[in-house]
């Protein structure tokens, strides 16, 4: 956090930094300094507190998370317009889930028409129901469907709990999931459970050895190498049992094994009440993977996760449109592998509900931005974002993605334009 005393501070909010304004802090002086307290003496002048106003933070990085064409889970719901009928879909699915009914979706949209912003919604919505959530960003080779032991590393690395506001993974479960090993076993069948017994108890008050495990369990540490480790921390053998499996051919169903069963581990424990795991990009996985076949060998076996089997686990794809011409297609064969998924494509939203959304934006601009607008006639403001969302879908890129852009520069620009002129 960088503080200057002509503008104000620079805070970093991960993946971007913004500066927060003089008029946007309170800034209070502590106790001043006693009179024989001097620069000669070599005391260090007190600094100032710096009060920054929460709301103004908050709505800061959300205003930043959407310039680089994104949506915050904590805002998705807020700006969300004309998907009432998605969101009824989502959410009844999130319910099955809870209710131990498997479910799959395909969110299909090309690049800007708000794909992974329902992708978002479905977290959301996952989230506030109390279900474990995690995503995956699938590009044919780091991440992909054709390596399914990588794949599970990937998804256990970005495993979320309610409650979590960033991604924990497993480690902090583990010893939790020990202690109910015994109660899990009687209602989850899978070596998960198996190699959480094989552990004695005392071991996971170890941290070192829990940063072991957690390596074993994410498939980043195979079970030999792990052996060695803990019978180094704790001074006894551990027989673990190997959770990667070592052949092509068995690799589909040992992740589908795996799969159901960290769900039915969610499930069964007070952590969640089930999982939702999202693959996005597939259009890049399909475009890029040298391995198509493991792929939908892959595919094949997430098929058996149907209405007939007794599972917590939501699978949601994301994926780019085929066209016609294309021999290339993920949406195609996704369908065509898992039959019983339900498809839903992100939709260029009405002209009335772009001007929504551009009312919902300047609100939530206002926000980051207190001062910016608060001498500006407000329904002249409104105006010229509306002007702006009709003209917006006659442009080459009528996408949401482009109409938020497009708006939030408008309001940075609307100090420097004369008297709000409309910015061409």
């Amino acid at each position: 956090m960088e503080v200057s005393s002509h503008r104000g501070i620079r805070v970093d909010f991960g993946y971007a930094s913004s500066w927060i304004l003089d008029d946007d802090l309170a800034v209070a002086d502590e106790e001043p300094q006693p009179p024989q307290q001097t620069a000669s003496d070599g005391q260090a002048p007190r600094p100032r507190i710096l009060d920054i106003q929460p709301d103004v933070i908050k709505a800061r990085r959300s205003i930043l998370a959407l310039k680089l064409g994104q949506v915050l889970e904590e805002d998705v719901c807020h700006l969300s317009v004309g998907v009432d009928d998605v969101q009824d879909t989502l959410r009844q699915a999130v319910a099955s889930v809870i209710g131990g009914r498997p479910q799959s979706i395909l969110v299909e949209g090309a690049w800007g028409t708000g794909k992974t912003h329902l992708l978002t919604l479905l977290t959301a919505l996952a989230a506030r129901a109390g279900i474990a959530t995690s995503t995956v960003i699938l590009d044919g080779e780091g991440v992909s469907l054709s390596d399914p032991m990588g794949l599970m590393e990937a998804i256990l690395g970005s495993l979320r709990y309610p409650g979590e506001i960033v991604a924990r993974g497993i480690g902090s479960r583990l010893s939790i999931l020990r202690g109910q090993a015994l109660r899990l076993q009687r209602d989850v069948n899978s070596r998960i459970v198996d190699a959480l017994l094989a552990v004695p108890s005392r071991t996971f008050q170890d941290p070192e050895a829990i940063e072991v495990l957690e390596d074993y369990f994410i498939m980043k540490t195979p079970a030999y190498h792990a052996r060695v480790l803990l019978r180094r921390l704790v001074n006894r053998h551990i027989r673990l049992p190997s959770i990667v499996a070592r052949n092509i051919v068995d690799r589909p169903g040992r992740f589908f094994e795996l799969l159901m069963g960290w769900a039915a581990c969610c499930a069964s424990t007070n952590a969640a009440k089930g999982l939702v795991v999202i693959f996005d990009e597939l259009d890049a996985e399909w475009a890029m993977a040298t391995r198509p076949e493991r792929r939908d060998s892959l595919l094949n076996k997430l098929a058996e996760l149907n209405g007939n089997t007794r599972c917590p686990l939501l699978l949601a794809f994301g994926s780019a449109p085929g066209s016609d011409v294309d021999t290339i297609d993920p949406v195609r064969d996704v369908l065509k592998y898992i039959p019983w998924t339900k498809h839903i494509e992100a939709r260029t939203p009405s002209s009335r509900q772009t001007k929504e959304l551009g009312q919902r934006l300047k609100a939530l601009y206002v926000s980051a931005y207190p001062d910016r607008l608060a001498s500006a006639d407000q329904s002249k403001v409104q105006r010229w974002i509306d002007d702006f969302a009709d003209r917006h879908l006659d442009e080459l890129d009528p996408t949401p993605r482009a109409f938020v852009r497009g708006t939030l520069e408008r309001l940075d620009l609307w100090l420097e334009l004369s008297d709000g002129d409309e910015y061409r």
